[in-house]
């Protein structure tokens, strides 16, 4: 049996994760070099106006993968996953071309193209996970998954230390400078748009829009089987079976979402996953993500080469407790222990920069002359702490904990809901941190690690523990709802055939899994 168009097929759908990841990388290593800020004539801003400017670069992207998410719905439900895909890849490349061939120095056209790439990239988080989700087998699914996790971290790193070599060996002089790590946003971008011409419509799509052949014909696509094969049938089977059952249930339910969604069943679960996500976002990474180079500066290293540098070092950091996270953690603990000793970290290290940047002397010198090496050190040291704190609790879980709550007839919708807070809090963040930083300096670091704090009450009180519990009733006893019934489950799907109980067991197995999605 060869996997080779599975395992094709995946690392194609999680090439969005390559266009979030670079993006997220590169832009703040560009908010500093000389090339850019001279450019679009930012070096002769005042610092509040130049904090403005820098929020926008960065806010618009993020806006843009804010309105992406919802828009991808209804292009998965009726053009399918591929399409979605296409459209992601389309939508990003156009907004990276928009940025490269800017006009006249206008910071609003390049602004647009930030928007344009953010709204491509928005989509993509959302179809991406499923596309991989519906074509993988259960054994594979969790490894495959993992994997879109791995690439987003890979290419932010590769996005920190393209802005760093960008310094190094361009010119402040000339535009290549900043434009060519610009430019490299589409190489994943054409990619994704060249793989998607290979790859085939997962088998769930296809159980909704064609027949039973169909679905029999990509399965044997993907799992390099024949159709006769009696573990194609069988599967295809299951498929067919479990998506019919949920139309059948949908047709029926008079329900409105918002009504259904917070009634007292729903209500908690959905509470949490929005308020996990919201402590996310408040516990300062998006902060350090997208203007970590700036705080270098601020830290006592004056240098621009020096900050880039540290910060192609930040994006190894957060790439090693990703893979900690994946490997050791999610084995050893459960969610909850992880969310409060690594909030906890990170709220420590948040006030411990505080301390060093407001102590730091103005020209990052000692009484002796000699640069002031303790303090700059462990404020380095404190990003760095936070970073490998955060990608094992905060960063991952919630995404792992959102995947796994929600009853399966709600579970896109209230997914949606959630993943749109992440994306409105990025917002948020990324748009007061520069002006945060301008204003009030290194409180800035103390107000984000006293929201650490709140988080970790947050997570005490009002998140459960989730990890190794099965979807359905074991899930609502866990939030307490003993009466609560998931009808759109998968295990209560009858009458298929004798190998779906193995099916069904292998699904349940991997439900059980933690995937890790860090930002």
């Amino acid at each position: 049996m060869s996997k080779f168009n599975l395992y094709i097929s995946a690392a194609v759908a999680a090439s969005t994760g390559a266009l979030f990841g670079y993006s997220v990388g590169f832009v703040g290593g560009l908010l500093v070099l000389p090339s850019f800020l001279r450019h679009f004539h930012l070096d002769v801003l005042s610092p509040s106006e130049l904090a403005r400017s820098q929020s926008l670069v960065v806010s618009s992207w993020i806006i843009g993968a804010f309105f992406g998410v919802p828009t991808g719905i209804p292009i998965c439900s009726r053009f399918g996953r591929k399409a979605c895909l296409m459209f992601s890849a389309s939508i990003y490349v156009i907004g990276a071309i928009f940025q490269v061939i800017n006009i006249d120095s206008a910071l609003w056209l390049f602004e647009i193209g930030r928007f344009l790439n953010g709204y491509g990239v928005g989509a993509g988080t959302l179809v991406s996970p499923i596309y991989i989700s519906e074509i993988s087998t259960p054994s594979d699914r969790g490894m495959l998954m993992s994997s879109y996790q791995v690439v987003i971290q890979g290419c932010a790193l590769v996005g920190f230390w393209g802005a760093y070599a960008a310094n190094a060996a361009i010119a402040n002089s000339s535009d290549w400078q900043w434009q060519i790590p610009v430019a490299v946003q589409l190489v994943p971008g054409i990619a994704l748009l060249v793989g998607t011409l290979y790859i085939k419509e997962t088998p769930h799509y296809l159980a909704v829009k064609k027949d039973l052949v169909d679905v029999e014909n990509t399965l044997s696509w993907f799992r390099g089987l024949p159709t006769s094969d009696f573990v194609i049938k069988a599967e295809a089977r299951e498929i067919s079976m479990t998506v019919h059952s949920g139309i059948r249930r949908q047709a029926t339910r008079r329900t409105p979402f918002l009504r259904e969604a917070l009634a007292n069943p729903i209500r908690k679960r959905l509470i949490t996953g929005v308020g996990l996500f919201i402590a996310q976002n408040l516990s300062g990474m998006n902060a350090l993500n997208y203007y970590v180079a700036i705080i270098f500066l601020t830290a006592g290293f004056k240098t621009v080469s020096a900050s880039l540098f540290l910060t192609g070092i930040f994006g190894f950091v957060k790439l090693f407790s990703a893979l900690l996270f994946m490997f050791a953690c999610v084995r050893i603990k459960g969610n909850r222990f992880w969310l409060m000793w690594g909030t906890g970290a990170c709220a420590v290290s948040m006030f411990v920069l505080g301390y060093c940047v407001a102590t730091m002397p103005s020209s990052s010198e000692g009484e002796d002359g000699s640069p002031d090496r303790v303090r700059s050190t462990l404020a380095v040291l404190s990003v760095y702490i936070y970073a490998t704190a955060f990608g094992v609790s905060a960063g991952p879980i919630a995404w792992n904990v959102c995947s796994e709550i929600f009853p399966t007839h709600l579970n896109a919708k209230c997914c949606a809901v959630t993943t749109c807070t992440q994306w409105l809090f990025q917002i948020i963040v990324a748009a007061i941190t520069p002006i945060l930083l301008a204003s009030i300096g290194p409180m800035t670091f103390v107000f984000y690690g006293a929201c650490n704090v709140l988080g970790m009450l947050f997570y005490y009180f009002l998140v459960p523990e989730t990890r190794g519990i099965a979807l359905g009733q074991e899930m609502s006893r866990a939030f307490g709802q003993e009466d609560f019934k998931d009808d759109g489950a998968i295990e209560e799907v009858e009458d298929v055939d004798d190998e779906t109980p193995l099916l069904r067991a292998a699904e349940r197995r991997r439900r059980r899994s933690s995937v890790a999605i860090v930002v």
